[in-house]
């Protein structure tokens, strides 16, 4: 092909010509679109191309299959082109000579190479939306503006530009959409195509189909890169979309949110704002009171503005009681006042109690404590009962003593001592005992006592038990008779009614709102009624001396000499469970406040507790050397503190029965009495002393836990 042919071939003069023989122009087309076919290896031997259909089409029907063009195979074409070899290294014999006509082509300057680039490059940006052709060649919008609705695309320059306009065989590839007819008029009987042709695979070309995967995957790389991006971004942001439009469908309840899945890569900003500068103070208090000692503390030093609001009384109010006031719910009166202070003041220093409650509890563990002595009796002290403000002590020598709690004064003295002289042993000394030792030794000054012997009556043997509340004291004597007094302002104590049917000394006695049960060295255990002082029931089956008792409710629990604890049914006065001891009698017992644990000891020098519900023994208490002779249970602490023969004074963990405190020889003689609460013990002893164990003697902040 020369010159003056390639000429003829890009005029755009229109000659007739024969239909037995070809133009220039349309044969150059077909040698192009030969080549692609080639290049994505649709190019089909003569024998198997298929016959031309022999119904006529319009100019929109189309002879054969075409293919379209992207900038890729364009760009693959023309290396195709210019190499002596095809994509797969093959020598090329078909179209030797088509190099020439390229070379002749580009000396021509009609269509150079850098022009029909950009014009491909336009072309291939306007078929990347949405149901536009390889080339737009198949758009009807083609050339439109955006006053008719579409999007214009840029023209096409240079020679496919020609090809289009002047090729109406060329002017698109088959599509099924947008033909009514088949472009294969005679098909096999079977409907089936040749095995050639059926093996080429989906033709695309309408921009409906599925585009066919690229065979030159070295071309390319960034572009398909960039919009991998661009639609992973997208999908992200649609998902996002989905995400935000389902969470706001029901936001008030937070039925049917979910957490956004983690696969999507969507990272959800956390808000992180400091609660203490928007939350109301009130607000922002409360919540933190709900928080333990240790976490408050910690909030306390985050900042300024949080150690203003974690140190509010609110929240150490709170804390408080979690630390200290488990049990206070469930208390009496009696036990409540063993708890600590109460009173319902405003402002307290609430943290500056939780510290001083502290460390008062780690003197406790540590054994530090004071000792305070008081003296007055003249005989063996053999019980005693205190509150924040007193100290009420019964002795042998017939006469109960009431002692302030803060001056450790003696102010009153109920009835007439007897006249024996007694002479006080001295205090072992801290060198010669073994237990934890007092840090401080006090000795209060004695003062002279106004004696309230005229009283309209008093007990006339040792005062052997006792016990008060804020309207009463119930007093029980070796005289075998129960007094009960009145309590009055200003420590003063009026007699008013003596209880009379034990055959013997009357060894305790407790009460109730409703009810009085007392025991007796007649082995009888009797219930009175607290108002009218008559008597209810006398309940008897114990063989030997009935020791101790406490009441709770409806139950009474008794512990006697022949070595078992009995408990009682009020309403039947009947025995409804027994707690035997092991093999000697029992001295004191001990009831839980919720009723569910007994305690009991005596000459088996152990201390028993009993499953109230089951009978069984569930744990022993041991440390003693000698008889176990009083008992006291602390349920808020769950402290159990006991008094023996051998002049010691312990505490054990109720839970774990370890022993957490032993006092030895502290006093110079048996102890017969021991009462604790939050801060002290009070023991008694057989020479004539009662003993304050004080484990917040002048402990900074003590005062405050006073109320």
């Amino acid at each position: 092909m020369d010159q003056h042919c390639l000429k003829r071939f890009f005029s755009r003069r229109k000659r007739p010509y024969s239909n037995d023989k070809a133009p220039e122009k349309e044969l150059s087309a077909l040698i192009y679109h030969d080549v692609s076919l080639e290049k994505e290896e649709l190019h089909l031997p003569a024998e198997h191309a298929p016959p031309r259909p022999a119904t006529s089409f319009s100019k929109a029907a189309i002879c054969r299959p075409s293919m379209s063009f992207d900038e890729e195979d364009l760009r693959s074409s023309g290396e195709s082109l210019k190499s002596p070899k095809n994509s797969y290294d093959y020598p090329r014999k078909s179209f030797s000579g088509l190099s020439r006509v390229t070379t002749i082509a580009q000396s021509l300057g009609h269509s150079t190479a850098k022009r029909r680039k950009k014009s491909v490059l336009a072309h291939s940006k306007s078929t990347d939306e949405p149901g536009a052709g390889a080339l737009g060649w198949e758009s009807s919008s083609l050339g439109q503006g955006p006053e008719n609705g579409h999007t214009r695309r840029p023209s096409m320059n240079g020679w496919l530009q020609r090809l289009k306009s002047r090729n109406s065989k060329l002017n698109g590839r088959f599509s099924v959409k947008n033909t009514e007819l088949s472009p294969y008029e005679s098909l096999p009987p079977n409907g089936q195509l040749p095995a050639p042709i059926s093996s080429l695979g989906e033709i695309t070309g309408s921009g409906h189909e599925q585009r066919r995967q690229r065979t030159n995957y070295s071309s390319g790389a960034a572009a398909r890169a960039a919009a991998a991006a661009q639609n992973e971004l997208l999908e992200s942001m649609r998902k996002m979309r989905l995400y935000e439009l389902k969470v706001t469908q029901d936001s008030e309840s937070g039925i049917g949110i979910e957490r956004g899945d983690s696969t999507t890569g969507l990272d959800i900003p956390v808000v992180r704002q400091d609660p203490v500068r928007i939350l109301p103070p009130e607000l922002m208090a409360h919540v933190l009171s709900y928080l333990d000692s240790a976490s408050v503390l910690n909030a306390e030093l985050v900042s300024h503005n949080w150690n203003t609001v974690a140190s509010s009384h609110h929240i150490w109010k709170q804390v408080f009681r979690a630390d200290f006031r488990d049990a206070s719910n469930n208390t009496s009166h009696q036990e409540s006042a063993k708890l600590g202070p109460i009173e319902r003041i405003p402002c307290q220093d609430w943290k500056g109690k939780w510290r001083a409650r502290k460390a008062l509890h780690k003197r406790w563990l540590d054994g530090y404590a004071a000792a305070i002595y008081l003296e007055g009796h003249t005989d063996s002290v053999y019980c005693a009962q205190f509150d924040n403000d007193k100290i009420l002590t019964g002795s042998r020598d017939r006469t109960v003593r009431i002692w302030d709690m803060h001056t450790y004064k003696c102010v009153r003295v109920l009835g007439v001592p007897s006249r024996t002289i007694h002479t006080l042993q001295p205090l072992p000394s801290d060198t010669s005992a073994c237990g934890e030792r007092p840090f401080a030794k006090v000795y209060p000054r004695r003062f002279s006592v106004e004696r309230r012997d005229t009283l309209p009556f008093y007990h006339t043997g040792s005062i052997l038990c006792l016990q008060y509340d804020d309207r009463i004291m119930i007093t029980g004597s070796s005289d075998n008779t129960l007094i009960v007094w009145t309590v009055e302002p200003d420590f003063e104590y009026i007699p008013t009614r003596r209880l009379r049917n034990h055959t013997a000394g009357v060894l305790d006695v407790c009460f109730d709102e409703k009810q009085i049960v007392s025991c007796s060295k007649d082995s009888s255990v009797c219930l009175w009624d607290r108002e009218s002082g008559d008597l209810l029931r006398r309940m008897s089956g114990h063989r030997g001396p009935v020791n101790a008792v406490q009441l709770r409710g409806e139950l009474a629990v008794s512990a006697s000499g022949d070595g078992v604890a009995k408990l009682w049914n009020l309403k039947s006065g009947l025995c409804i469970k027994e707690f035997p001891s092991k093999s000697r009698g029992m001295a004191c017992v001990e009831f839980s406040l919720d009723s569910r644990t007994i305690l009991a000891g005596g000459n088996d020098q152990v201390i028993y507790l009993f499953d109230t519900n089951t009978g069984e023994l569930v744990r022993e208490l041991k440390g003693h050397g000698d008889l176990v002779r009083s008992l006291h249970l602390d349920s808020s602490s769950g402290r159990v503190v006991s008094g023996s023969y051998d002049t010691s004074v312990k505490a054990f963990d109720l839970h774990t029965g370890e022993t957490v405190v032993s006092f030895t020889k502290w006093t110079a003689s048996w102890i017969l009495s021991a009462k604790s609460d939050y801060r002290r013990i009070v023991a008694t002893s057989q020479d004539s002393r009662a003993v304050i164990m004080d484990f917040g003697y002048l402990l900074p902040g003590i005062e405050l836990l006073e109320g």
